[in-house]
Formats: structure tokens, sequence, C-alpha cells
């Protein structure tokens, strides 16, 4: 059934981001052994587009954002072990775009952060109207690599709340709407519906205005795998003499 969304997963590392140039390379492969056999593994750090920098917030974004590359390329590869199975993606389609076909793959894109709102006023007064469950009118996005079908939905809302709460963005390929869909709005109304029953409804997570619930519960059971976040840093310290 299309409508359905029958996959949830998650990929889990322990992973180090450091740049590499500052340092004797059998250093550094000594340094990747041995957090490996402490169960880390080390990613390198493409270089800065100026250089590296004193700049510290530079230098860690750096960082940061080889993290979540790689984060990205382990999404995309979980993506294409079963392109056939209806998912739900947290975050944009675009940079995961190569690893489903956009025209058979049932995945759609879940925006909870939301930036760069592309509507006129009109449709910004339907998006603040919007009650729960309620959608806007769905539109076309055309970025590098995808075309989709978009629109915005209140999945929760209330309580005097700030006028976009509860909103989030969903989004299909939209050669797949045009194609297994056959461009039948009636699955538009599906899938919205469907992300508004898996909402997140523990108001004591802070997430939860724009959350679904397999999310919550994802980091809950990651959570209480793993050491908290303070300790593997303590840990990690230790290992290294730093």
């Amino acid at each position: 059934e299309k409508g359905s969304l029958r996959r949830e997963f998650a990929v889990v590392e322990r992973v180090v981001s450091i740049a590499v140039d500052f340092f004797p390379w059998n250093e550094i492969e000594n340094f990747a052994i041995a957090l490996k056999e402490n169960g880390f593994r080390l990613l390198i750090c493409q270089p800065l587009q100026n250089g590296w920098s004193f700049d510290f917030e530079r230098m860690r974004r750096a960082t940061q954002n080889r993290s979540m590359d790689e984060m990205t390329r382990l999404e995309k590869q979980a993506l294409a072990l079963a392109s056939d199975i209806p998912t739900l993606v947290d975050g944009r389609l675009k940079p995961r775009s190569g690893a489903f076909n956009h025209e058979s793959t049932p995945v759609i894109g879940m925006i909870k952060t939301l930036r760069n709102i592309p509507l006129h006023p009109q449709g910004w007064q339907v998006f603040y109207d919007l009650k729960p469950g309620e959608r806007t009118p769905a539109f076309i996005m055309h970025e590098d690599h995808i075309s989709v079908l978009t629109w915005y939905l209140r999945i929760t809302g209330g309580n005097d709340e700030l006028p976009n709460w509860g909103i989030i963005r969903l989004e299909i390929p939209l050669k797949f709407f045009t194609k297994e869909l056959n461009g039948d709005w009636r699955h538009i109304d599906q899938y919205s519906q469907l992300v508004c029953d898996y909402r997140c409804r523990d108001q004591a997570y802070s997430r939860a205005p724009v959350s679904i619930h397999p999310v919550q519960r994802a980091e809950e059971s990651l959570g209480a795998i793993f050491s908290h976040s303070d300790r593997l840093i303590n840990h990690f310290y230790h290992l290294t003499g730093l």
C-alpha cells in the first residue's frame, strides 16, 4: 500500500573528525588504529576553501560538517539497500537523491526546521491559519538533481503557541507523484494523515511539536545503548592523553 511507511532504521557509529594535514601520516595511521580498537572511527576533514585557520569556530564547523557528510552517506546507503520499501526520511530529499529511483521509490522527506519559506502573501496567510491536521496546497520545487512536490502541514497546535508552532514540510519526488501515484492528490492527504498519526505526543520531549514518535523512540533507544556524551568525551581524552 503506497500510503504506508514500513521501515524505520538508525545508523549508529562513534566517529572522530579531525584535520590531519598538521601531523605526520604515520601518527595519523597509529591514531586511527587505536581509535578503532576502542570503538571509534577516524574521519578526515576536507581542507577549508581558503585554507586552514586559527579561527576555532571555522575549524569546529569543518569537523562537524565532515561528520554530517558521513551521516548522510550512511543514510543513502541504507536507503539504497531496499529502495522499494516506503520510507520516511528525516530531512530533505536532495542530499540523498542519488540513493533512490525518483520514479519508483516511495520515499517522503520530512523537514522540521523551516528556512527560506517560498510563499507569497496569500500563501503565508494560509500557512499561519493552518489547524492541526491541515496542510497548504502542494507546489513544485526544482533543486539540483531532483524536483519535488512539497507542502506544509501542521501536526499539532493549540494552547496559544507561536503562529508557526507544530508546522513541518513534507516532500516527495515529483516523478514518483506523476508516474507511480498518477498525479492523484488523495495520496498527499494520506501521507499527511499518516504523519499526523505518527506525531510525538510526549510534551516533555523538546522537539515534540515538530517530531514523530519513531524518531523519539530511536533517540531513547540509542540513549539507552550508548554512554552519555560527556563520558565518551572524557574517555576519548583519556585515550589520547589530551
